[in-house]
């Protein structure tokens, strides 16, 4: 749970256990009640007491429907759990959906917290109201969060790449460097230190990219942990350039000894024109 303050927190935080007490009292009381009736008193005066507590505090709300909704969600574990005492009691025997109502009505209460959603609707519950949340995101660690690049390709990166999902969650994309009209280099680093850039696919890239499979490369740093990688997209000029050395001492005397390269294509695939050189 986010706090608004250290005091709020705290009292967040305590109403938050008493609840799950209160809905694991209740279950434990329905579950007993299914076999006997012998602290039926003590379920009886715990869903009364809850019941009570629930009207006094609804009558602290404005008049609206708000209130009433709220009233209904807060008044809902209690009754029904009365309801659910009453028919195990008045029903002779013990029956399979008898427990199976107990155990629905324990999950149903646990996950979704019904008291805490009529407090959220009365804007009763500041640690959780759109301004705390706020708050609490702008005094996020800033090891969490981006260093400010403010790059087009960084910002894309953490809406597309970088998310719940993505193909690199939980990474930021800087110190951004366009090598070429269709090129670019770039640093990917976790945003939580002391954590690994996740295995990236490269297929997964290039379909989100939508560029080509081979002119893109996440390889290692040299002297650099496993928190940061090097991406390069595309072929730099100086890189095109190269080719040329490069095919004349590692490629042609290992595979096709007395061939050379004599021209290079590029592709501007945007313009869908074929430039020879």
């Amino acid at each position: 749970m986010m706090s608004l303050g250290p005091t709020r927190g705290r009292v967040a935080a305590a109403r938050g256990r008493l609840g799950r007490a209160a809905t694991l009292a209740g279950a434990t009381g329905l579950a007993v009640g299914a076999f006997t009736g012998e602290f039926g008193l003590v379920t009886v005066v715990g869903a009364g007491t809850s019941i009570l507590y629930g009207l006094l505090w609804s009558a602290t709300l404005p008049a609206g429907p708000v209130r009433d909704t709220a009233t209904a969600l807060y008044l809902a574990p209690s009754a029904t759990m009365a309801g659910l005492f009453v028919t195990e009691r008045v029903v002779p025997g013990v029956h399979w959906w008898e427990l199976a109502a107990d155990a629905a009505w324990a999950a149903a209460v646990w996950f979704v917290r019904p008291a805490r959603m009529a407090r959220v609707l009365a804007g009763r519950e500041r640690s959780l109201t759109p301004e705390a949340v706020q708050e609490a995101r702008d005094q996020a660690p800033t090891g969490l969060v981006p260093d400010g690049d403010q790059h087009p390709m960084a910002a894309w990166w953490s809406e597309h790449a970088a998310v719940e999902g993505g193909i690199a969650p939980g990474t930021v994309l800087e110190q951004i460097e366009l090598t070429g009209p269709k090129s670019m280099k770039a640093v990917i680093r976790s945003a939580r230190p002391g954590t690994p850039v996740p295995t990236i696919s490269l297929t997964a890239l290039s379909a989100l990219l939508d560029w080509d499979e081979e002119e893109i490369t996440v390889a290692k740093m040299a002297g650099r942990g496993a928190g940061v990688r090097r991406l390069t997209v595309g072929r730099a000029p100086q890189d095109a350039a190269d080719l040329y050395a490069h095919w004349a001492q590692n490629i042609a005397p290992k595979g096709m000894p007395g061939t050379t390269i004599t021209g290079i294509r590029v592709v501007d695939v945007e313009a869908g024109r074929e430039i020879d050189a």
